[in-house]
């Protein structure tokens, strides 16, 4: 078991807890699979929407993910389709973490070796809980909202709605007190974005405890919360850049060879590579002193040449799907560190709220039952000689 010190000090540790190959597998494996359903729904909507929508979507973005909330000149049924793909990444996520939470609460708890499959296998168990209590709170939430809301429809009434209005002003304090309970809701909402996954991997809970947790956490600790936040992300803020330096610095020095001995060959490589990234290569070698070793040095080829060896094409595909992979890396590793700190800072606040120590698990002791074959004889049962001794004595 972990020695923590349930204070601040254990945040510091969300960097090595979440940088471990089973975490970052996981969400590794939710980011790919969200990023291709993404991909698919978007050219789908573009082949349904018709016209020049592929060729141009192609030319701009290729295979770079578009936010949905940036204003661009799409059909509905693209934005549509961008918004279940942002949905899907979202549901991942929360799968996801919820896996990597459980790993990193049983290695807390002294289970170095809880699989990838155990984990999956408890999200299939638990996952309710997890978007139970979202949904559950969205739904009070409008619930509470559809009074005012009645209200205000009602005194749209002509003739009687002024009316309705008067006699509706009397409730103004218990409106008052409405809002203050929509407004501690929609903080658990927020709270609950951060903890769901790890209050129900650490503490088995369904979806009312769950839900309790969270307003309790809000209640009891609120401002532990934000500040073991706030040292979380900075935690995020020093370790992600670390690794990407790392992880760029890997590929650069594996790559440094084959640009001295065939410049050109990867010159149309990397060119390629990059309007299949929508760009996204040489914006990152735009970047100051990240392009020290001239591995990502796009150089401008025009005119676009038309036949190229289908050799450079195929390495040109390996290449877009490596650079993709690492930026998958760089993603899941901050997923990592997120989803082991909550872990950690909801491990530490349930102590401190109700004194529970999550990292103590009780073992279940088999005890048998003494006239079952399985249990222990007594000497008497052993020895014959015994038992007509104690009878004669009778």
């Amino acid at each position: 078991m972990a020695e923590l010190h349930f204070d601040f000090r254990d945040i510091f540790r969300a960097g090595h807890y979440g940088f471990n190959v089973r975490k970052i597998s996981v969400h590794l494996f939710g980011l790919v699979f969200a990023y291709l359903i993404y991909e698919l729904l978007v050219y789908t909507s573009l082949l349904i929407a018709g016209g020049g929508a592929v060729k141009q979507f192609w030319d701009t973005y290729a295979l770079l993910p578009v936010c949905p909330l940036v204003d661009y000149a799409f059909e509905d049924i693209t934005v549509g389709a961008m918004w279940i793909g942002t949905l899907i990444l979202f549901v991942c996520f929360f799968l996801t973490s919820t896996m990597v939470s459980k790993i990193t609460i049983q290695q807390l708890r002294g289970d170095y070796f809880f699989s990838i499959k155990a984990s999956w296998g408890f999200v299939k168990k638990h996952w309710k809980a997890v978007f139970g209590t979202l949904v559950g709170l969205i739904v009070i939430l409008v619930l509470l909202a559809l009074i005012p809301i009645c209200v205000g429809l009602l005194g749209k009434i002509p003739m009687v709605g002024r009316v309705i209005l008067m006699f509706a002003s009397v409730l103004t304090p218990f409106a008052f007190f409405i809002g203050l309970l929509m407004a501690y809701l929609l903080v658990a909402l927020a709270v609950s974005l951060f903890f769901a996954p790890s209050v129900v991997a650490a503490a088995d809970s369904d979806t009312f405890e769950t839900a309790y947790q969270h307003l309790a956490m809000i209640w009891n600790q609120s401002w532990r919360v934000l500040i073991y936040e706030t040292l979380l992300f900075g935690v995020k803020a020093i370790c992600t850049p670390i690794w990407v330096i790392f992880c760029l610095t890997g590929f650069a020095l594996a790559m440094q060879p084959i640009c001295f001995l065939v410049p050109t060959d990867m010159q149309h490589i990397m060119w390629r590579a990059d309007r299949w990234l929508g760009g996204s290569i040489d914006k990152l070698a735009a970047i100051s002193d990240i392009d020290s070793f001239k591995v990502f040095k796009v150089f401008d080829i025009s005119p676009e040449p038309t036949h190229l060896p289908i050799t450079l094409d195929i390495a040109a595909i390996f290449m877009t799907l490596s650079l993709l992979f690492i930026v998958g890396l760089v993603i899941a590793y901050l997923f990592s560190i997120a989803s082991a700190g909550n872990t950690l800072i909801y491990t530490i606040l349930r102590k401190r709220i109700d004194g529970e120590n999550l990292l103590e698990v009780e073992d279940e002791e088999d005890v048998s039952d003494p006239a079952t074959p399985d249990a222990p004889l007594s000497q008497a049962a052993l020895n014959p000689d015994a038992i007509e001794t104690e009878e004669k004595a009778q």
